[in-house]
């Protein structure tokens, strides 16, 4: 955790309709594309966004979207007057969180909310799943193919996103690493900080990152998953939410 900037004056804005509240913000900052940290203002999507088009520090301000959680999100539009006083005292910090990095077929890419792979075709995926020990050689994960619909790898932004909807573990103050099977033969989620490869055995899967599909695997193709060396920059308010009230939203979405 770093402290926040002094005498902050400029901001980027990120949303996707119209807020009245968003005056306010105006009024008070200079919004511009070359901002200090970026507002992110809406649900889940509008954060993600905002983190793929601003290398930033993002503040999440959930917006009142009946379809999205917004977990990470400490406040919404009504605390607008409160976000302001507490960005003009400098009354915040900025929390660092680890994207994915993903290997396959010489390319690389980096992963906010998780990197899944999923059958294709409409046809199971079987595949094998290794961590990698110590020495760095590979050892299965499972005691035999995974098969199912596929298998979801998330660290702690992404955990409450696809991983979640799948059963698998919210992750929380912790920079680790969610594997959720998905409607497999394998019904358990593993937790862990280490690397891991995925072989497809039988079948065709699509491999995707945050949501988009970025290749076709088929028999005998894999892929690697790992810590990104780059990271997710969270403003983060003295007014802040504790994990109970944050599960309490959970709850009712």
């Amino acid at each position: 955790m770093v402290s926040g900037a002094m005498d902050l004056r400029r901001i980027s804005i990120v949303k996707r309709k119209d807020y009245l509240e968003v005056d306010k913000l105006e009024e008070s900052f200079e919004v511009c594309d070359e901002g200090e940290i970026c507002i992110a203002i809406g649900g889940d999507g509008t954060f993600l966004e905002a983190a793929k088009e601003f290398d930033l520090p993002i503040l999440h301000i959930r917006g009142g979207e009946r379809d999205s959680l917004g977990f990470h999100a400490d406040v919404d539009l009504g605390d607008v007057d409160e976000v302001v006083e507490e960005l003009k005292d400098n009354r915040y910090s900025i929390e660092e969180y680890s994207k994915l990095r993903i290997a396959c077929k010489n390319r690389f890419y980096d992963a906010i909310n998780d990197a899944v792979l999923f059958r294709a075709k409409n046809r199971s995926v079987h595949c094998k799943v290794y961590y990698y020990d110590g020495g760095g050689d590979k050892t299965p994960l499972y005691p035999n193919d995974l098969k199912g619909d596929g298998v979801i790898f998330s660290r702690q932004i992404g955990s409450t996103a696809y991983n979640f909807s799948a059963h698998g573990p919210i992750i929380y103050g912790v920079d680790v690493l969610a594997i959720t099977p998905i409607s497999a033969n394998f019904r358990f989620s593993i937790v862990s900080d280490g690397a891991f490869s995925v072989e497809v055995t039988k079948n065709v899967a699509s491999l995707q990152c945050d949501g988009v599909e970025i290749d076709r695997l088929s028999r005998g193709e894999a892929f690697t998953v790992n810590r990104s060396d780059r990271v997710v920059k969270v403003v983060k308010l003295k007014k802040t939410e504790s994990l109970s009230e944050k599960l309490a939203r959970l709850r009712k979405f």
